[in-house]
């Protein structure tokens, strides 16, 4: 689906959470990610795009994800539909309702909540030598 599909979603189908500032710094795959999943699910609401703070080398930064909630069905539902279109790559979950939809190359999925930045530095390490050991 072409980018310039996105201009034929309407304004009632996307709403932003007020620290998002629109669309303008996402790639056009991603744009087009976007209209494809509204077509899908419905309306949702951004919560997330390229600003924010999100994980070391997130998809975010270089506009290729967004973080949005599905007003008309559920997480669950919405991380489904996502992950059945083609030119999405991770697609996660979050346990307040969120999802993650990214345009990245890696096909991964997840679901949990969003560590917290009050972690210990050893729980984090710990975790990170888990995933690492269990590839």
């Amino acid at each position: 689906m072409p980018a310039a599909a996105l201009a034929d979603v309407t304004p009632e189908k996307i709403s932003f959470q007020p620290q998002v500032k629109g669309l303008g710094c996402l790639k056009p795959e991603t744009k087009a990610m976007i209209a494809e999943l509204v077509a899908k699910i419905g309306p949702i609401q951004i919560t997330s795009t390229c600003g924010g703070r999100h994980a070391r080398h997130s998809q975010h930064y270089s506009g290729r994800a967004i973080d949005f909630r599905p007003m008309a069905t559920s997480s669950r539902k919405a991380a489904a539909a996502a992950r059945a279109i083609e030119s999405v790559g991770g697609v996660g979950t979050y346990s307040n309702g969120l999802v993650h939809a990214d345009v990245g190359a890696r096909e991964i999925s997840w679901h949990g909540h969003k560590r917290s930045r009050y972690a210990s530095a050893g729980k984090r390490s710990r975790y990170a030598r888990l995933a690492r050991n269990s590839n």
